[in-house]
C-alpha cells in the first residue's frame, strides 16, 4: 500500500488518535477520503487492474480485457541524479504493449506544472526509445492529466502533440498528453446526465459520498473494484494519518502565507501614502503649468486682434514693426522660460521615479504618478 511515506517515518509522522477520530468523522457523514487525493489516486490505480483498464480502454482504442491481460506496472521511483537529491516517486507509469502510459492527478495548477509534465512525459520517451540495445521507434508515450484545477477551454478532454500549427501537420504521435477536466464529468453526474462506463470511471475520482459511489459503481466489476479500494483506504489508520498529515503541511504553509501578506499589506500602504503625497505635489505644479498656459493663450489672442489691426493700417506698418519686435521677443522669452519650467518639472518627475523605482513600486504606480511612460521608466532603471 502506498502512503508517501516509509513505514517508519509514517509512524513518527501521523497522530494515530487524530487519525481514529478523522475516519470515526468520515463514517458519520457517510463519506470517503477523495480519489482526487494523491495517495488514494495512486493506491487505486495501481491495486485495480479492472478499473484502470476501462480508462485506457478509452485512450487507447484497445479492448478492456486485453489491456487487463497485457498491462504492467512499471517502477515507479524516478532515478536520482545527485548526491543533494532525495529519491523521488512518481505518479504511475503503465505499460500495455508499445504504449507506455504515465497517469498524473493534478489537485491544483500552479507555475511551472504544465512545463513539468511535459518535460516529464518527453523523458519517458526518451528512455523507452534509446534504453540500451532495447532501441525501438515504435513506443508511444502517453501521459494522462486528471485536472481538478482546469486551465484549458471548455471541453471534457483536450489532446496534445507536437504539430504544425499553421498547416495541422502532426510531426509524431509517438507522444501524447490528455488533459482531463474533471469537474465536468462532475457536473454531468449531478445534472443527471447519462454516463458512459469511461465517464462513470472519472466521474467516480471527484466522488466524496458513499452513497454516490454506490451508485456509479453498480454493475460495472471494474467500477466495483475501485469502490471497494476507496472505501478500504478510507478505513486506513495509516492512509488516513499521511492524508491528514499532508492537510497540516498545507494548513502551516498557508499561516506562512498569511503573515507574508501582511508584511507586504503594510509596504503597500506606506507606498500609497508615498504616491497620494507626492500626487499632490505634481497636481499643485499641474496648476501652475495650466496657469502659465492661459497666459501664453491670452497673449496669443492679442497678437491676433493685433494682426487684424495691422492689417487694415498698413500704412503704420513701419512705425510698429519695432514694437511688435519688441513684443515677439518678450513672447520668446516667456515660452523659453516655459521650457525651462517644463524641463525643470519633467526632471523632477524622473527623480521622483527614481525614487519610486528604489522603493520597488510597479511600474503602472509609477506611471499613473509621474506621467511618464514605460519607455521612460525602463530608461531609468538602466540608468
Amino acid at each position: 500500500m502506498y502512503t508517501g511515506y516509509s513505514e517508519e517515518e509514517l509512524f513518527q509522522l501521523i497522530n494515530v488518535l487524530r487519525a481514529e477520530d478523522l475516519r470515526k468523522e468520515l463514517i458519520r457523514k457517510g463519506e470517503v477520503l477523495p480519489a482526487t487525493e494523491d495517495i488514494i489516486f495512486k493506491n487505486v490505480m495501481m491495486t485495480r487492474p479492472g478499473f484502470l483498464s476501462i480508462i485506457l480502454e478509452y485512450f487507447l482504442g484497445i479492448d478492456r480485457e486485453i489491456i487487463k491481460k497485457n498491462m504492467r506496472l512499471e517502477n515507479t521511483s524516478l532515478p536520482v541524479n545527485n548526491a543533494k537529491e532525495k529519491k523521488k516517486v512518481t505518479d504511475i507509469i503503465v505499460r500495455v504493449g508499445i504504449n507506455v502510459i504515465n497517469l498524473e492527478m493534478n489537485a491544483e495548477c500552479y507555475e511551472g506544472l504544465i512545463d513539468r509534465n511535459v518535460k516529464y512525459a518527453a523523458s519517458l520517451l526518451n528512455d523507452v526509445t534509446f534504453r540500451g540495445e532495447d532501441y525501438d521507434n515504435k513506443h508511444i508515450v502517453i501521459q494522462i492529466n486528471f485536472d481538478l484545477d482546469w486551465q484549458h477551454d471548455d471541453r471534457e478532454i483536450v489532446k496534445f502533440v507536437l504539430m504544425d500549427p499553421v498547416n495541422n501537420i502532426v510531426l509524431t504521435e509517438s507522444l501524447q498528453i490528455y488533459n482531463i477536466n474533471l469537474l465536468k464529468f462532475y457536473e454531468k453526474y449531478y445534472n443527471d446526465i447519462e454516463l458512459s462506463e469511461f465517464e462513470r470511471a472519472i466521474t467516480l475520482l471527484t466522488l466524496k459520498k458513499r452513497k454516490d459511489l454506490e451508485k456509479i459503481s453498480e454493475g460495472v466489476e471494474g467500477l466495483m473494484e475501485a469502490k471497494e479500494e476507496i472505501e478500504k483506504l478510507s478505513n486506513d489508520i495509516g492512509i488516513i494519518g499521511a492524508y491528514d498529515y499532508k492537510k497540516h503541511l498545507e494548513w502551516e504553509m498557508k499561516q506562512k502565507a498569511k503573515e507574508y501578506v501582511k508584511d507586504d499589506l503594510v509596504k503597500i500602504e506606506e507606498g500609497k501614502k508615498f504616491i497620494e503625497d507626492n500626487t499632490k505635489i505634481l497636481e499643485e505644479k499641474d496648476k501652475v503649468l495650466e496657469e502659465k498656459n492661459k497666459a501664453l493663450e491670452e497673449k496669443d489672442k492679442v497678437l491676433e486682434e493685433k494682426d487684424k489691426v495691422l492689417e487694415e493700417k498698413d500704412k503704420a506698418l513701419e512705425e510698429k514693426d519695432k514694437a511688435l519686435e519688441e513684443k515677439d521677443k518678450a513672447l520668446e522669452e516667456g515660452q523659453r522660460s516655459l521650457e525651462e519650467d517644463k524641463k525643470s518639472f519633467d526632471k523632477e518627475k524622473e527623480e521622483l521615479a527614481k525614487r519610486m523605482l528604489d522603493m520597488n513600486l510597479t511600474i503602472d504606480d509609477i506611471i499613473k504618478t509621474t506621467g511618464l511612460s514605460k519607455k521612460q521608466i525602463e530608461e531609468l532603471k538602466k540608468s
